[in-house]
């Protein structure tokens, strides 16, 4: 179907259910899921929308939220010249549901492996950074303890966004505030400053803080994230090129630094999956916890348990000690990490890019 095709359909939907109109009472009536569902048609506007984000068709979007308005007796949306809107019933199902916390309504419904976003599917939040350097090589581990479900690795590059009402478990620097989620602090990353030896020798490597005056930088700058850390290094009256690439992307990020762009701040594992970046022998460095999330009516899911339990793996800070609270400096890293499964990444990929740009 032609994007044309789909906002016709998408504006075809008033009504969505011709019931009278009668206030809901509370979020009892109606599926979790088609609840969840419904949010997110209220939150973006449109079925579209909607649909894109949740990965379904948008007839799925358009049939659980006529099933949601069936069971509630009521016409929860309208259709508008911009897509849909809430009626008076759905405004307040909408501010209801987020009074009371997503996780909430599903209180007391449905088996415990009833509880995922998607049927059939476990879908996990997390930071691109996160997601691409560590949790990536390790997916293949997880697949092998829940073989019976699909796994949608999700990315947001906005750190401060609350995911927990598409994601089953979520990780995050800036866990969300809902009373009805289990937070856990998880790792501690470390981050220091980095940069290529071939930039190295080209520069000089500095030595003092000062000495940070006159270099490049690749920085990343995202919703969440401090892009002023560059400033605390070297001064917010920099100069204006001192910043030769900036970035939402942490792969990115690390690669120009790879290639030479420039010295990047990148979290102290860094070293530990690649040679391509070195720490540079400059002592201050940043750290930052991060936590995992997820809904308190999950608790018993086989599913939920497998990926938390994953995540402990995955960030144990005795087999991987650059995760643990206090900082370990790279040259201490030790020397039989790939035996306990941490996979290089960017190794050839950045080295081939090097070698032909010299």
């Amino acid at each position: 179907m032609t994007d044309a095709a789909l906002k016709n359909s998408e504006q075809r939907v008033q009504p969505l259910n011709s019931g009278t109109a009668v206030a809901p009472a509370g979020v009892g009536a109606g599926n979790w899921d088609d609840i969840r569902l419904f949010l997110e048609v209220a939150n973006n506007g449109s079925l579209r929308a909607a649909a894109e984000r949740l990965n379904v068709s948008v007839n799925t979007v358009r049939a659980r939220v006529a099933r949601l308005e069936e069971a509630r007796g009521t016409t929860m949306l309208r259709r508008t010249s911009r897509g849909v809107a809430l009626t008076g019933a759905g405004r307040q199902l909408a501010e209801l549901a987020a009074n009371l916390g997503m996780a909430r309504l599903g209180a007391g419904g449905g088996p415990a492996d009833d509880v995922l976003v998607k049927p059939g599917q476990v879908t996990i939040a997390c930071t691109e950074g996160l997601g691409t350097g560590w949790l990536t090589p390790r997916i293949g581990e997880l697949q092998s303890r829940i073989p019976e479900l699909s796994i949608s690795l999700q990315y947001d590059f906005d750190l401060q966004r609350d995911r927990s009402h598409w994601a089953d478990v979520g990780l995050s620097y800036h866990p969300p505030a809902n009373p009805d989620l289990i937070v856990a602090k998880v790792a501690t990353i470390h981050f220091m400053l980095f940069a290529s030896p071939d930039y190295l020798r080209r520069n000089g490597e500095p030595k003092t803080m000062d000495d940070l005056i006159g270099h490049s930088f690749v920085e990343q700058s995202t919703t969440g994230y401090n892009s002023s850390m560059i400033d605390l290094l070297i001064g917010a009256d920099r100069a204006r090129e001192a910043v030769r690439i900036s970035t939402n992307s942490a792969l990115t990020q690390a690669w120009a630094a790879a290639n030479g762009a420039g010295i990047a701040l990148l979290p102290s594992y860094t070293r530990a999956i690649t040679s391509t970046v070195v720490p540079l022998a400059l002592v201050p460095h940043m750290r930052f916890p991060v936590s995992f999330f997820y809904h308190a009516n999950a608790k018993g899911s086989p599913a939920v348990r497998a990926v938390i339990e994953w995540m402990r793996d995955s960030f144990d800070p005795v087999r991987f000690p650059w995760f643990a609270e206090h900082f370990v400096h790279p040259d201490n890293f030790p020397r039989e990490e790939r035996e306990n499964g941490v996979v290089t990444l960017y190794e050839h990929l950045a080295d081939r890019i090097s070698r032909k740009g010299q």
